[in-house]
């Protein structure tokens, strides 16, 4: 067998020993090293990383409820300093409110399906930044000349809610599947406790 030849032919291993060179092919069943790998991930002992998992995990589930639940303070505030009877109307309060949440049941929605096509690590990490972006859009916003502060406000939070909705599948999918049996609930409480 030539060089040339042993290039052409890369699902081959080669074999040398001391009187002739011999090739053998090996084919890797894709079930059987995926079975193999579930395998291991569910049978490893507990470790740093799983700890870190729920950190992170965790870490998101808590900005979320944060994110979600801050409006009734939100508004109270808006209407001490916004409005002549120190009380937000019905109708924006609902708006402030009821924003994020619209945004989350569509993050969910889209994250869902964009994670099981495109990658669940991938989708986490957009995600946060949409929730960063959103976090710093509400923050700057402010009343001008032309636009009260309520229209921007609101449309920041909507798209915050869209990476919070996003958030919620993916933080409990993360760490159910990167769990060893034996803890996977424990460690799934832990991150829904936060």
């Amino acid at each position: 067998m030539h060089s040339k030849d042993v290039a052409a032919v890369p699902s081959e291993s080669i074999v040398l020993d001391d009187r002739h060179m011999t090739t053998t092919t090996t084919v890797a069943d894709p079930m059987a090293l995926r079975s193999a790998a579930l395998s291991t991930i569910d049978n490893a002992p507990i470790g740093i990383a799983h700890l870190r998992a729920v950190v992170v995990a965790g870490t998101g589930f808590f900005t979320d409820a944060y994110d979600l639940f801050s409006a009734n303070f939100i508004t109270t505030m808006i209407g001490l300093a916004f409005f002549r009877s120190h009380t937000i109307p019905t109708q924006v309060d609902t708006a402030i409110k009821l924003s994020t949440t619209a945004g989350a049941i569509c993050g969910q929605v889209v994250f869902g399906y964009l994670a099981d096509k495109l990658g669940r690590k991938r989708m986490y990490g957009l995600e946060l930044i949409i929730i960063l972006i959103g976090t710093f859009g509400q923050s700057i916003s402010g009343a001008g000349p032309g636009l009260a502060v309520l229209g921007p406000l609101i449309f920041w939070r909507v798209v915050m809610g869209v990476g919070v909705g996003g958030d919620y599948p993916l933080s409990s999918i993360i760490t159910s599947e990167f769990s060893t049996v034996k803890w996977r609930g424990a460690l799934m409480n832990s991150v829904f406790a936060m």
